[in-house]
């Protein structure tokens, strides 16, 4: 049987045509086993550690959200260079059992590996909204373009526990403090990553700033000392760092009160 063809907009250059599949993370970057794809009313209705049903993607997570010519250039200037930074990266949980408490040198290209997420972030979130930014679009298809705009950052940690999960552009606010946060999210392991669009740091601390690595050459390797948390995705949104327990307490402490 023939493949199907889909056509829409490209998330990145916003030609109308064919669409390729773009692993999310890169295919090479662990991203080769079934995933199960939920639709969004699904995950607004689902809770943590819930068993959920959705359609099985035989290929691993991605959409299809770029055009052939976008995909292939992208994937390769910097698919590479992103793969080598995930595979430090789970080195490092690895050789530590999964509790790094050490600053580790991560020998990279940070310019490649940045392009590669902020290209990932176009593409969960929907065509023409982080795409309209004419900037960010010149940003990736000019693979020495370097430096981002101050409202574009970039924070990392490390995944190793949860789900992976994708969370589009959202507002984050902690209503205790009037504090808030536009962000959008991208978790699958040995790493998660926030973008903030504001010029604000996410709302948890814990998080590291990687927007640094846009300030490096297209070809320049160094060593990046690095010191990031490991922080577990049992929530299917966005921003929830909390741990089985946290959740199992606070959905028995919620019942006890009539709130569950």
């Amino acid at each position: 049987m023939p493949k199907r063809t889909r056509e829409g907009t490209c998330h990145i250059c916003g030609a109308y045509g064919p669409l390729s599949f773009e692993h999310i993370p890169p295919r090479a970057a662990f991203n080769d086993r079934p995933v199960i794809a939920l639709p969004f009313d699904r995950v607004l209705g689902a809770t943590p550690g819930e068993q959920v049903v959705g359609r099985k993607q035989q290929q691993g997570i991605g959409y299809y959200t770029l055009c052939t010519k976008c995909n292939n250039d992208l994937g390769g200037w910097y698919s590479r260079r992103f793969v080598d930074w995930c595979y430090q990266g789970a080195d490092v949980l690895i050789r530590s059992g999964g509790n790094p408490r050490l600053i580790y040198l991560h020998h990279i290209r940070p310019l490649p590996v940045i392009k590669q997420i902020l290209a990932m972030f176009i593409s969960i979130n929907a065509a023409g909204t982080l795409s309209r930014d004419d900037y960010l679009v010149r940003f990736l298809l000019n693979k020495q373009m370097t430096h981002l705009p101050p409202k574009y950052r970039v924070f990392a940690y490390y995944n190793l526990e949860g789900e992976p999960r994708t969370s589009q552009i959202m507002a984050v606010a902690k209503f205790d403090t009037g504090s808030a946060s536009l962000q959008t999210e991208i978790a699958y392991p040995p790493y998660g990553y926030v973008l903030t669009l504001d010029g604000e740091r996410p709302l948890d601390r814990r998080l590291v700033e990687i927007s640094h690595f846009a300030s490096y050459e297209y070809n320049e390797e160094v060593n990046v000392p690095l010191h990031l948390p490991v922080l577990p995705t049992h929530g299917l949104f966005g921003a929830d760092y909390r741990t089985q327990e946290e959740i199992d307490r606070q959905v028995v402490e919620g019942r006890s009160m009539g709130q569950v």
